[in-house]
């Protein structure tokens, strides 16, 4: 009983996390990178120096998911990037520098 009960009290002092990622990427050229999270309360950080021709896609299902991603990418040119989020109080962020080149994200919520 008593290790029932500390078990209890636990989940109440010990917060436990979803799944909460935190990516660095300083040379994406030409990868594909898929991510799919499914459940409630995870998050997705995102840093990107360069990224030619990548195509990056998220996917989040479930309750208060977010996304941040912010691309530096002086040298980035023709990546795409695809957001899709399902679920309530779903958010995400963008900071995205491609230079004088182009790169593109479609967000669908």
């Amino acid at each position: 009983m008593r290790l029932l009960l500390f078990s209890l009290i636990s989940l109440f002092i010990f917060p436990v996390y979803a799944n909460d990622l935190d990516l660095t990427i300083t040379d994406s050229d030409g990868i594909d990178l898929s991510m799919n999270q499914d459940g409630e309360d995870n998050e997705i950080d995102l840093e990107l120096d360069s990224m030619n021709g990548a195509i990056i896609q998220f996917t989040q299902t479930g309750d208060d998911n977010t996304i941040g991603i912010v691309v530096d990418g002086r040298t980035s040119n023709g990546s795409s990037i695809y957001i899709t989020q399902n679920g309530d109080n779903k958010s995400y962020s963008a900071d995205l520098y491609c230079a004088h080149a182009f790169c593109t994200m479609t967000v669908n919520q």
